[in-house]
């Protein structure tokens, strides 16, 4: 489940070639060291290194690691990631890294999950996410997902196939729509009902992990869909919040000069989402629910 992680990991007693800002490679902790220069000063800023193909940098007293987990251990991040492979893939990376991981911060992780279908029948529906539409996800001079810019987490679905294919030049054969959800930390920290995620170890946390794997499934649910809804069963004030729903642009400008009355159009859009027939959306949330549970064990 999980994908891309930020962690850092704060030096103790730092080398003396760091200390004097040294301009030249040095060897530390086994690993060796390369500087990184300031452009406009030509001075030292930090110094970076890679270890089995993650890269790390130190600035200052930190050394952070930026990498998708899945990718390292896996090698691609179009199958399922289990927690079982997350156990393991975090006991193999810190084997390789020069500090213990599970002690290390951790301040921004995505978290995903795939399942076999067609992405666009997927992404057409999709309107907005806490009153922001959608960025298209661009390649090959094509749209092949759909992205939510928020400011403590972004969302984004698309076709895993079509990127695999553009930038691996791997043909996976089958049609696979990937869902994910990026997110700092702090997001999950500081609020009601906080999932706690401060270190590695607490990734590794099954009751954590669960949280957030609902959590995943929370950001889904909660993407504004076109929705399928008879018409004919509907009477003029439904008709109209409807209308008003599936119009973003509108909708934006409603918020704003008539909350109060948002409010209760709000729940009347909510009641009429209970009886749309879109068959294909139930059938979508299903198979992300099926998915994210197989990824628990």
């Amino acid at each position: 489940m999980y994908d891309t992680l930020k962690i850092k990991h704060q030096v103790i007693q730092l080398p003396k070639e760091v200390i004097e800002q040294q301009e030249s490679p040095f060897f530390w902790k086994g690993l060796k060291w390369t500087p990184i220069f300031n452009k406009k000063t030509n001075q030292v800023k930090g110094y970076e290194t890679s270890v089995n193909n993650l890269d790390l940098r130190l600035k200052g007293n930190i050394i952070s690691c930026n990498n998708s987990l899945q990718k390292w251990y896996m090698g691609n991040n179009y199958q399922l990631f289990t927690y079982v492979q997350v156990v393991e893939a975090l006991k193999k990376l810190n084997s390789v890294l020069p500090f213990n991981v599970y002690n290390a911060n951790i301040h921004y992780l995505a978290v995903g999950t795939v399942i076999e279908e067609e992405a666009q029948a997927i992404l057409n529906p999709w309107l907005s996410l806490n009153g922001k539409t959608p960025i298209p996800m661009l390649g090959a001079n094509k749209q092949y997902g759909k992205k939510f810019y928020l400011t403590d987490y972004n969302v984004k679905g698309y076709d895993k196939t079509f990127e695999v294919k553009t930038h691996n030049r791997i043909n996976i054969g089958k049609p696979i729509f990937r869902f994910e959800l990026e997110i700092y930390t702090r997001n999950l920290n500081k609020r009601k009902n906080a999932i706690g995620i401060y270190t590695v170890k607490d990734l590794i946390d099954k009751k954590k992990y669960k949280m957030l794997a609902d959590e995943l499934l929370c950001k889904y649910d909660k993407i504004e869909k076109e929705q399928s809804i008879p018409l004919s069963e509907l009477n003029t004030k439904e008709k109209e919040v409807l209308a008003l729903f599936q119009n973003q642009e509108i909708l934006k400008q409603y918020k704003i000069d008539h909350s109060e009355t948002y409010r209760k159009r709000r729940k009347v859009y909510n009641n009429l989402k209970k009886s749309s027939n879109n068959k294909y959306l139930t059938h979508v949330k299903e198979q992300l629910k099926t998915s994210v549970k197989h990824t628990l064990f």
